[in-house]
């Protein structure tokens, strides 16, 4: 047997690939947990809170949408996080994440004009508002009075 054999590449190639995943993973999940213990008060009611109550429901949905995105699942969003940062997520999961936070709301697509307005977006908050921006209408209230 030799290591030029190309199965035995593939072995050490892919070996290496899943060592590197789970490095990555677990430095994701130690860099989260240090950012928790630094937030003890902060949750995701309390991000919800920090918002306008119009924007409320939309606060919430991107919380809930973005801890998919952690490690842990349990990291405490504030709303001047810069979002890309704190999650380092690409432009791509970004848009995938905002998308269907969007679609939860009925919201229509961007225009260049909403884009030009809201250039720069990074923070929860900057988002939040977007998605806010670009809802065609207020939810409508039901025959008990509640949304």
């Amino acid at each position: 047997m030799h290591l030029s054999e190309p199965y035995v590449v593939v072995i050490v190639i892919a070996f290496a690939l899943l060592l590197l995943l789970w490095w990555g993973i677990r430095r994701s999940a130690r860099r989260e947990k240090e950012i928790a213990s630094s937030r003890p008060s902060d949750s995701q009611e309390s991000f919800v809170r920090s918002f306008r109550p119009e924007v409320q429901p939309i606060a919430r949905a991107l919380y809930s949408e973005l801890q998919q995105y952690t490690a842990t699942g349990k990291l405490p969003f504030r709303k001047s996080d810069r979002v890309t940062e704190l999650l380092r997520m690409g432009k791509v999961d970004l848009d995938e994440a905002l998308k269907h936070v969007a679609n939860q709301f009925a919201c229509r697509k961007p225009t260049k004009e909403d884009d030009t307005k809201f250039r720069g977006r990074e923070t929860f908050e900057e988002f939040v508002e977007f998605i806010h921006h670009l809802r065609t209408t207020e939810p409508h209230l039901g025959h008990s009075g509640v949304v």
